[in-house]
């Protein structure tokens, strides 16, 4: 029941992170960059070392025995798939604004950003399955990264793509959550940790990515440096004291 709550919250935040209120609240700007440090702490301090760890069982297993360095192979594709969605999208603002057209993407990179995000958002829905499992214990650390990532991610998502994702994009979106996860609890479903080692690799490097595309300058806002390291620190913090180290 914990997943189920867990995926339930993540998909409210995407139904309500693209709504034209949440959009327009005034202190965004600050609360945003403070999530995208979160997500970011998340990644170098929680999942590129669970990454380390997967990549050890991948190779005790055998699995792919023909490839070394699985996991961050993943991770690099994960992270050039969120950049070549992030660049189509762009180029065709641009060229719809060159023209003297509305300032959002047309049809194609829309639809491929959908595509791509439903794909990234079915991978987390199914890792969210699996709460016990170390690569995302303790979950509610998972979730909260994942949420803030999540909010981070539909207002650029809306900046580029307009009315279309606020109007049926995010619930698409949605559905790739729940989708994952719903295929995650079916047992004769469930992969083995160094499957989901791989799952997770891939979410890393787009996670890294999609916050690359919101906070550095030459993105289509200017972030809040000092919201953001206190977001990172702050996550980072609790990383550090609830790891079998501390």
């Amino acid at each position: 029941m914990t997943s189920l709550w867990v995926i339930l919250a993540l998909a409210f935040i995407h139904a309500a992170a693209g709504t034209t209120t949440a959009l327009h609240l005034r202190w965004r700007t600050r609360v945003l960059s403070a999530a995208a440090g979160v997500s970011v702490a998340y990644v170098f301090l929680d999942q590129l070392p669970s990454l380390a760890r997967g990549q050890q069982l991948i190779d005790a297993s055998g699995l792919l025995s023909g490839l070394e360095s699985h996991v961050f192979i993943l991770s690099l594709l994960g992270f050039t798939v969120a950049f070549w969605v992030e660049t189509a999208a762009r180029r065709s603002r641009e060229d719809r604004r060159s023209v003297g057209g509305a300032d959002q993407t047309g049809d194609g990179p829309f639809r491929l950003a959908v595509a791509s995000f439903l794909i990234y958002n079915a991978a987390i829905g199914y890792a969210v399955a699996h709460p016990a499992d170390e690569a995302i214990a303790p979950l509610w650390l998972f979730a909260l990264a994942m949420g803030l990532h999540f909010a981070v991610n539909d207002h650029s998502l809306v900046e580029h793509h307009g009315a279309r994702y606020q109007t049926w994009g995010r619930w698409l979106l949605v559905a790739g959550l729940l989708g994952g996860w719903i295929l995650g609890v079916i047992p004769a479903l469930v992969i083995p940790a160094e499957a989901l080692a791989l799952v997770l690799a891939y979410v890393a490097g787009g996670v890294i990515m999609n916050i690359l595309r919101h906070e550095l300058p030459a993105s289509d806002r200017t972030g809040d440096v000092l919201a953001f390291a206190a977001g990172a620190a702050v996550y980072g913090s609790l990383v550090l004291l609830l790891s079998p180290a501390a």
